[in-house]
């Protein structure tokens, strides 16, 4: 599993927090604060992350492998792969 960078802003650009008003009946009130936006190597180092998605989503999604299932099968194939890395039920 991977975990998300605690570090990196909640906004890729600069904006201005928030706080909402309090909800009826309840003590909880929801809001963010300022966001200084993400700096050039987080900027550079997300646009690097997401290139590399791309790239591994069409290599699995073009993969050979795909036309050896029948079409009416694939999605549940597919919908098998996405949950491989699950422990299964003994």
């Amino acid at each position: 599993m991977c975990s998300r960078n605690k570090t990196l802003p909640w906004s890729a650009e600069p904006m201005p927090g928030w706080e909402s008003e309090k909800q009826l009946h309840s003590e909880y009130r929801s809001g963010k604060a300022d966001s200084p936006g993400y700096t050039e190597e987080q900027a550079a180092k997300v646009a690097d992350f997401q290139a590399q998605l791309l790239e591994l989503s069409i290599t699995v999604s073009t993969h050979p492998f795909w036309d050896s299932i029948d079409i009416g099968d694939r999605v549940e194939a597919r919908m098998v792969l996405k949950h491989a890395h699950e422990p299964t039920e003994a």
